[in-house]
C-alpha cells in the first residue's frame, strides 16, 4: 500500500474537523444573535408602549369621554328586555356567591375587625365594620362572578349588542378570520430558560404581590374597597372592551399594545364602570350593562372606521 493511501484519510479527518469548527461557531453566533435580537425587540416594545402612554393617556382620560359609555350601557340595558334574561341568570349566581362570601366573611373575619373597631372607636366602630362587611363582600362577589360566571355570557351579550347596532356583517366576517396559534418556545430550548421562564416568573411574582397589596388596602374601613375599585379601573375597562379586538383576531402582543395605546380611555371607562359596580346588589344589573357599554364603544369605533374608508 502506498503512502498516498495512508495520507488520504488523515486529510479527510482534517477537512472534517476544519468544516465542523466553523459550523459550530456559526451555530453559537446564530444563538447569540437571536438573544440580542430578542433583547432589542424587548427594548423596542418597551419604548413603544411608554410612548403610547406618554402621548395618549391624558387625552384619553380627560377628552375622549369614554366614561359616558357605562352610563349609556346601563340605560340601554334598562330599555332592552331581551337583555334581562342574562341579568336573571347573573342575579341568581351573584346572589349565591354574595351570600356565601358574606357568611364566611361574617363568621371568620368580621369578629376580629369588630373587636378592634369597637375597642378603638366605640359604637361607631360597630357601624363602620358592618358597612365594610357589605362593601367587601360585594367586591369579592363581583370579582368571583366576573371570573366564574360572567365570561359564559359576556361574549353573547357583546355580540348581541353589536348585532342590534347593525354590525352583523362585521361579526360574520370575524367568524371566518383564520386563527393563528401563538408561537411557543419548547422547554428544551435555550430561549425558554433564558427568556420565557424568567419573564413568566417575574410576571407571576408581580401579580401575586399586587393582589396581596390590594387585599391589604381593601381592609381599610369604608374607603379601602373604593380605592381598590378605582385602582383596578384600567384592567376593568380593558376587560369590557377586549372582545372587540379578539373579534379582529389580534395576537396577545397586539392586545397588550392596544391596552397601553388606549390606557387613558380604558381608565376613564373603568372608573365609571367600577363606581356602578360598587353599589351593593346593583351589580346584578351593572355587570351585563358594562358589557353592553363595551359593545357601544366598539360600535362607535367601527362607525369611525367605516367613515374613514368612505371619506
Amino acid at each position: 500500500m502506498s503512502d498516498a493511501h495512508l495520507v488520504a484519510p488523515l486529510n479527510n479527518n482534517s477537512a472534517t474537523a476544519a468544516t465542523t469548527a466553523p459550523a459550530e461557531a456559526e451555530v453559537h453566533l446564530v444563538k447569540r444573535l437571536r438573544r440580542e435580537t430578542f433583547v432589542q425587540a424587548l427594548a423596542v416594545k418597551l419604548r413603544r408602549r411608554v410612548s403610547y402612554v406618554r402621548k395618549n393617556f391624558l387625552f384619553g382620560l380627560f377628552v375622549d369621554q369614554t366614561y359616558v359609555y357605562p352610563v349609556l350601557g346601563f340605560l340601554r340595558f334598562v330599555v332592552t328586555p331581551s337583555f334581562w334574561l342574562y341579568s336573571f341568570v347573573l342575579a341568581f349566581c351573584f346572589a349565591f356567591i354574595f351570600v356565601t362570601v358574606a357568611v364566611l366573611y361574617y363568621l371568620f373575619l368580621l369578629p376580629i375587625l369588630l373587636i378592634w373597631a369597637v375597642s378603638t372607636l366605640g359604637p361607631v366602630g360597630f357601624v363602620i365594620v358592618h358597612i365594610q362587611w357589605l362593601l367587601q363582600s360585594n367586591a369579592l362577589a363581583i370579582t368571583l362572578t366576573n371570573i366564574l360566571i360572567a365570561p359564559i355570557f359576556a361574549d353573547s351579550i357583546f355580540d348581541a349588542t353589536l348585532t342590534k347596532l347593525g354590525h352583523a356583517e362585521f361579526l360574520e366576517r370575524a367568524k371566518h378570520l383564520p386563527v393563528t396559534s401563538p408561537k411557543q418556545a419548547s422547554w428544551r430550548s435555550l430561549e425558554f430558560w433564558l427568556v420565557v421562564f424568567p419573564s413568566k416568573t417575574v410576571s407571576l411574582m408581580f401579580s401575586l404581590s399586587s393582589k396581596v397589596a390590594l387585599s391589604m388596602l381593601s381592609l381599610i374601613p369604608i374607603v379601602g374597597p373604593t380605592i381598590v375599585n378605582q385602582l383596578l379601573s384600567p384592567t376593568r375597562g380593558f376587560s369590557y372592551g377586549k372582545r372587540f379586538y379578539v373579534l379582529k383576531n389580534l395576537s396577545g402582543s397586539q392586545l397588550k399594545d392596544k391596552f397601553y395605546e388606549h390606557l387613558g380611555q380604558y381608565t376613564a371607562f373603568g372608573m365609571m364602570a367600577g363606581l356602578l359596580e360598587l353599589i351593593p346588589i346593583m351589580s346584578i344589573i351593572t355587570i351585563p350593562s358594562n358589557v353592553i357599554a363595551g359593545a357601544l364603544w366598539a360600535s362607535n369605533e367601527l362607525k369611525k372606521g367605516e367613515m374613514s374608508i368612505n371619506a
